[in-house]
């Protein structure tokens, strides 16, 4: 596999809100507006993406904190959501990358990788204030949406 991203990763930090929800994190993206739930092993790999480990290291810490054999190739996908989501400092774009998903999910499952610690990076992009104010509301706080016994 040709190897998309920095020797040592660096996990994005400047214009970011974080917050811990069990084993998740949500990270929301003040410029992008978008907000990321991570799952536990794209946090992990997240936290440890300090500029300081490769990715052996990262492989390593992640399999010691998760209870697994260390896997490269776990990391090297968390790696390529995080990414994809832009919370990898010079990270490159999923379309870059010759290695499919698919493969990649199929890498690991060789490489016996339980289902529960494939990384999940779940994305959405927060509403701007016009979009929220449009909804159903007609700007003077009445709806127009015509429900009910006495509407045509």
């Amino acid at each position: 596999m040709e190897y998309p991203h920095p020797m040592y990763p660096q996990a994005r930090q400047s214009g970011l809100l974080i917050d811990q929800a069990g084993d998740e994190t949500i990270v929301y993206d003040e410029e992008r507006k978008e907000a990321h739930s991570l799952n536990r092993t794209a946090s992990v790999v997240w936290r440890y993406a300090d500029g300081a480990h490769s990715v052996p290291q990262l492989a390593s810490l992640v399999g010691q904190e998760l209870g697994i054999a260390p896997d490269t190739s776990l990391v090297e996908y968390a790696l390529d959501e995080l990414s994809r989501v832009h919370l990898i400092e010079n990270g490159t774009k999923a379309d870059d990358h010759s290695l499919s998903r698919r493969a990649a999910v199929r890498r690991m499952t060789f490489a016996g990788v339980s289902a529960i610690a494939i990384p999940a990076v779940l994305s959405i992009v927060a509403p701007t204030p016009a979009m929220a104010a449009s909804g159903s509301q007609n700007g003077q706080g009445q709806n127009n949406n015509k429900q009910g016994p006495n509407q045509p």
